[in-house]
């Protein structure tokens, strides 16, 4: 087999889509909080060097 740079034991790691279970309600809204709080940080830092904030 040729050497792809990844270890026999992490070839399934990664899995096929049709393994991949459906999202639940409560990822979804971690996700999306998670996209929130770093969006806001994100804005709140280009607003301070923008000098805007501060």
């Amino acid at each position: 087999m040729a050497d792809l740079g990844i270890s026999h034991a992490h070839v399934n790691h990664y899995g096929s889509a049709s393994n991949k279970k459906p999202l639940t309600t409560r990822h979804r809204f971690q996700a999306a909080l998670h996209g929130a709080i770093f969006t806001a940080a994100f804005l709140f830092v280009v607003a301070m060097v923008c000098g805007v904030v501060g």
